[in-house]
């Protein structure tokens, strides 16, 4: 049981030291306080021009036992990097206290408490937790590392692994909504019933058959029964949420009454195919519960999972034992090696993203309920990474078994931080006890399923009549992701034990054992290189570039998305390059997204691609996910069209793009077929009925002078070919008032195309029934030629009126009607002399 301590100088002395003394023998005896050796130094006084003084000190024991040799010698000369690196003396103790139960040492039953003069406390050697009790013993490094020697030996000759399994959302889902109650006991009534009712069914012989049927339509079970058949309830008292049940009159008040008082019921849902994934799972690893849910939740829950303690025994950590109630520790459990660990769970933040975590879909049975065992957590981050630097082919080793003590001072809290701590953590369950207590009174569940129902019975059609529709189901049954992740367990230990394997028959070949000392950096099996080797490759060859998924005030490679894409096997870029495979975006319309579109051969995609990726460590089908081009199916504005067609626009009633199919037969277009004589016709009788409508208004026009301008050029068409076809003619007409100075330019071209043929006959193809045969495309070809013959008649047609109708010329000539005015003025003035 003696086994050889070695004894460091404390790093407090004033270094340099000369050894002046050895003060024990060696073989000799020594109590705690004995004096071991004496030593010289330099002091500088502060006083300005001092000389050096030589002053001189001593270093006493702080162990007990027999001193086995010494590592310095009278004289010598020792540093501060040198007290580090060599040990002074070595003692052989009786006993290391290496394991430590409620202050007293497990081995001895000496007091690990006092404390003295040397600043060296004895419980400071065990203070690693390796038990799932917040009670339990406490060990030193070194007995940690043996025991989890022990412990992978074991479980290399089982050929199992450990797992730690969070409980909440990971594997069950609970809440205290008490409809969840309510609508199982509807569902056990009805099936009481209805046993009832087949049981008495022979005896009847049908004679009651209407009423039967009338008894069924009104009978109609809870649409949530099936789901919920496998749904476990139980209490925990007020004292399992730190709050005092019965302390007189002075009882939880306000929202914390009923939780307070009288504690809650708790409705534990396990997750579809729980059953079978701890069975076959059970045989591959040693599992363990770590849950931020209380020690009595924890047992409770279970008991409900496994009732016969086969798969968890007595592993259960909570967050009473844990020793914090925001984060997991892996090192809670396993202190000096984590190679045979992993861990599900279905928050990665807790964990920091831990490389032995497999991150679980959140199982959300009773919808918007969440993680009851939350409420203190930090809201979930999306993608939140800790970086991990170490190299997979050097995972992190464990601190090496020492035998040696150094002085430290015993951990003792301030009084004012211990307070603040419990406070603090007062808080957090008084937070936790109020979200519990909501869930109660509020009953989110029944008012989902009433707004559910509401939105059915909405969709009715309203002239049916007003009946009640079947309720639909609220809850669903219908997850397999531990499916999912069973199969990512299974790989985990097929590569694990794979590797085990061959490194076995290297040593066999090699004729060495497993015991040899060998750094455990050359380990081979080690579940922190197969874990990040499964994720590289889910997104292994993709190039991203985000566009409107990181702030712009961020930079992108401290960015969480950023590093949780490198770590799936992503390359992330900042610009646009050949590299580049897939864009994630977060809209339409982006510089990117516009540019690799452009570009083509790169796939755009929704956030929802890479998100989705990542939670199924699988890289997804971007069929589903990618962005639409939103002028694809969007009416083009530019379309192809003849180069001599006027507007994009369809003709009025060219509308056969609805028309139905031609039946079967001859569908051959002939245009032999057409009477372009009635098209002609047709054409003639629209111009005689657009000008006729035209004259009509020019004529009113004449009472409405202010709507007219002052200006009465008349529009230029001397220009027109002279060569035309006859049309029927047309008074000319005035200028419009809204012209101004500035348009006057163009106001022959706008005039053109505001009154063109065309303008006119769609606006008369508008206002009819779809009858015309016309259903051919009008061409600037045929405008222009209409504009010609037009631009003749009208002509001919001015100078027929001026030989005819002398007195009326001014009406269309505003020249000629000014030489009217002058020969009036000269035949007055000759009048009157």
């Amino acid at each position: 049981m003696s086994t050889p301590t070695e004894l460091h100088l404390p790093p407090n002395l004033p270094y340099p030291i000369k050894v002046a003394s050895l003060d024990v023998k060696q073989a000799a005896s020594v109590q705690r306080g004995t004096r071991l050796l004496s030593y010289s130094f330099k002091y500088q006084p502060s006083t300005p021009g001092a000389r050096p003084e030589i002053r001189f000190g001593t270093w006493d024991c702080l162990l007990e036992g027999t001193v086995d040799s010494w590592e310095v010698r009278v004289g010598d000369e020792v540093s501060l990097q040198r007290s580090k690196q060599k040990p002074v003396i070595t003692i052989v103790e009786p006993c290391k206290h290496s394991v430590q139960v409620g202050g007293l040492c497990g081995l001895c039953g000496k007091n690990m408490t006092d404390y003295d003069y040397t600043g060296f406390s004895d419980a400071s050697r065990a203070c690693i937790q390796m038990t799932h009790s917040a009670f339990g013993p406490t060990v030193s490094m070194e007995e940690a590392q043996r025991i989890e020697r022990e412990t992978a030996e074991h479980l290399l000759k089982s050929r199992k692994l450990s797992l730690i399994v969070d409980l909440d959302q990971t594997i069950v889902h609970a809440t205290v909504d008490p409809t969840v109650g309510e609508w199982i006991a509807e569902g056990e009534d009805w099936e009481a019933r209805h046993a009832t009712k087949a049981s008495s069914t022979p005896k009847d012989d049908g004679s009651d058959s209407d009423s039967d049927d009338t008894t069924s339509e009104a009978d109609e079970c809870n649409p949530n029964w099936d789901a919920l058949k496998d749904v476990r309830k139980f209490r925990l008292g007020p004292e399992s949420f730190g709050v005092s049940s019965n302390r007189g009159p002075q009882k939880a008040k306000g929202k914390q009454k009923i939780i307070g008082n009288e504690g809650c019921i708790y409705y534990i849902k396990p997750r579809p195919g729980l059953r079978e994934f701890l069975c076959n799972l059970s045989t591959k690893y040693e599992m363990h519960v770590y849950t931020m849910g209380t020690r009595a939740y924890a047992e409770e829950v279970c008991a409900v999972i496994d009732p016969g303690r086969k798969v968890f025994g007595g592993r259960i950590l909570s967050r009473d034992e844990s020793g914090s109630l925001t984060q997991k520790s892996l090192q809670r459990l396993f202190p000096c090696d984590t190679s045979m660990v992993v861990i599900i769970d279905d928050r990665a933040d807790v964990w920091e993203w831990s490389l032995n975590l497999i991150k679980v879909i959140p199982y959300d049975f009773f919808v918007g309920i969440g993680d009851i065992n939350s409420a203190f957590l930090p809201k979930v981050e999306p993608l939140a990474p800790t970086v991990h630097t170490p190299t997979l082919g050097q995972p992190a080793t464990p601190p090496p078994a020492s035998t040696s003590v150094e002085p430290s001072p015993s951990p003792l809290v301030e009084p004012e931080e211990r307070e603040r701590a419990e406070l603090e953590s007062k808080a957090l369950l008084t937070q936790n006890s109020m979200a519990l207590e909501a869930q109660v009174e509020e009953r989110p569940l029944a008012k989902k399923q009433e707004a559910l129902q509401d939105a059915t019975n909405a969709v009715a059609p309203i002239e049916q009549p007003k009946t009640d529709h079947p309720r639909k189901a609220l809850l669903k049954n219908d997850d397999a992701e531990l499916r999912r992740v069973g199969e990512l367990l299974e790989e985990v230990h097929r590569r694990f034990f794979a590797a085990y394997n061959h490194r076995l028959s290297e040593d066999r070949s090699k004729k060495r054992g497993m015991g040899t000392g060998k750094p455990q950096s050359s380990k081979s099996y080690d579940v922190t290189q197969i874990i990040p080797e499964m994720r590289l490759r889910t997104l292994n060859g993709v190039h991203i570039i985000f566009s409107s998924v990181i702030p712009l005030d961020a930079k992108p490679e401290s960015t969480e998305i950023w590093k949780v894409a490198h770590m799936f096997g992503a390359r992330c870029y900042t610009e646009l390059n050949n590299r580049i495979t897939h864009v994630v975006a977060a809209k339409h319309g982006t510089v990117k997204v516009d540019m690799a579109r452009k570009r083509g051969g790169i796939k755009i995609v929704w956030l929802a691609w890479f998100t989705d990726s990542i939670a199924l460590w699988q890289r997804q089908d971007e069929t589903p996910y990618l962005l639409e081009d939103p002028t694809r199916n969007a009416p083009s504005l530019s379309p192809s069209l003849d180069p001599h067609r006027i507007s994009s626009d369809p003709e009025p009633d060219a509308d056969d793009w609805d028309v139905e199919p031609a039946p079967s037969g001859n569908t051959n277009f002939e245009l032999g077929a057409i009477n372009w004589d009635d098209i002609n016709d047709e054409v003639e009788a629209a111009m005689n009925e657009s000008d006729d409508e035209d004259d009509a208004r020019s004529e009113r026009g004449s009472v409405r002078s202010a709507m007219t301008s002052d200006d009465d050029d008349d529009v230029t068409e001397d220009s027109h070919d002279q060569n035309s076809m006859n049309s029927t003619p047309r008074l000319k007409r005035k200028r419009l008032r809204s012209l101004t100075p500035s348009e006057s330019g163009n106001t022959d071209l706008q005039l053109v195309i505001l009154r063109s043929p065309l303008s006119k006959r769609k606006k008369l193809a508008a206002s009819r029934t779809g009858s015309s045969k016309l259903k051919e495309a009008f061409t600037a070809d045929e405008m222009a030629r209409s504009r010609r013959s037009r631009s003749r008649s009208n002509s001919l047609f001015r100078e027929s009126v001026s030989l005819s109708l002398p007195g009326s010329v001014d009406e269309y000539d505003g020249d000629d009607g000014d030489e009217d005015d002058d020969f009036l003025a000269r035949e007055l003035g000759e009048e009157w002399g």
